[in-house]
């Protein structure tokens, strides 16, 4: 057996140098994607390469445009040409909870035919040692690993939309959720920082409009990106405060993060998002008018 994870980046500095080598501890190999990185991401993978020899391969685009669905068939094809029996899909923000790294090939090894394994979403708020305990971001889970098939594969859509699907296509694969959520699974760093939460789902409305439009309404928008950054379908709710007061949260097991202390200085969430200039040069370029409708989180307006 051998598991190649595939991470796409973009401007992940701040998290990469953590989250990499956590993947290299339970994955025998890594394909990492550059997707124009203008801060220390580069640099960081040039370091990891150095670190582990012959486990890591890298593809760069200088595109700004987020392909997403090209950009992972290009990783998978990389882990293809390594060798890969099975395929990791873990994101530059994430990692697996510490006890899983145990286990985690042997659940890889018990996978069903036409299985994908699935492990909780781990949402923490705020805090390193803060996760969320109700709502649609303690229920969730993440696909992260399957077993390849010369048919499973990336696309686009039919209408050509490329973004949010994390499982490949090509042929139908069954949850297989073998660990209850006290258990662990993956730790989403995403919500570690308010001011980048709300900066990437602000730029991925802005996205949905410039690159799709009529796709759909600011409304259904608003509903898709609001529960990222509330929790809950804000149209139902009266006044942020509101939202606010509905998240519970519970402590984070200190052995979930056992294993990592020694790779914490390479995590900066207090880093600024790149995400917020690049939002801030699509509202002055197209105007307040292209976005109507749109709650961008008090990010740019």
């Amino acid at each position: 057996m051998k598991i190649v994870a595939l991470m796409p980046c973009r401007n992940e500095d701040w998290c990469l140098g953590l989250t990499a080598r956590a993947a290299l501890m339970w994955c025998d190999a890594l394909c990492v994607l550059d997707h124009a990185s203008t801060d220390n991401t580069g640099p960081i993978i040039g370091e990891l390469r150095k670190e582990f020899p012959g486990r890591i391969v890298t593809e760069f685009t200088p595109y700004p445009t987020w392909d997403e669905m090209q950009h992972r068939q290009w990783l998978l094809h990389h882990a293809r040409t390594m060798g890969a029996t099975h395929i990791a899909i873990v994101d530059a923000d994430e990692l697996l909870t510490g006890p899983l790294l145990h286990t985690i090939r042997n659940h890889t090894a018990a996978l069903p035919r036409n299985g994908i394994l699935e492990l909780p979403q781990i949402c923490l708020r705020g805090e390193l040692t803060r996760m969320h305990s109700n709502g649609v971001w303690a229920e969730q889970h993440t696909p992260v690993v399957f077993a390849d098939d010369p048919l499973l594969r990336w696309e686009n859509a039919a209408d050509g939309y490329a973004h949010h699907h994390r499982t490949p296509t090509g042929r139908t694969l069954f949850p297989f959720r073998p660990i209850p959520r006290n258990e662990g699974g993956v730790m989403h760093l995403q919500f570690l920082d308010d001011r980048r939460l709300r900066a990437k789902q602000c730029l991925y409305k802005m996205q949905e409009v410039l690159r799709w439009p009529g796709r759909q309404t600011a409304a259904a928008i608003n509903r898709q990106y609001g529960y990222a950054v509330y929790g809950y379908d804000i149209s139902k709710i009266i006044g942020v405060a509101a939202v606010g007061a509905q998240h519970r949260y519970a402590d984070v097991p200190a052995a979930w993060w056992e294993p990592y202390q020694g790779l914490m200085p390479h995590l900066h969430p207090e880093a600024t998002p790149w995400q917020l200039a690049e939002c801030q040069k699509l509202w002055a370029e197209h105007g307040t008018g292209k976005f109507a409708g749109l709650d961008l989180f008090g990010v740019v307006g």
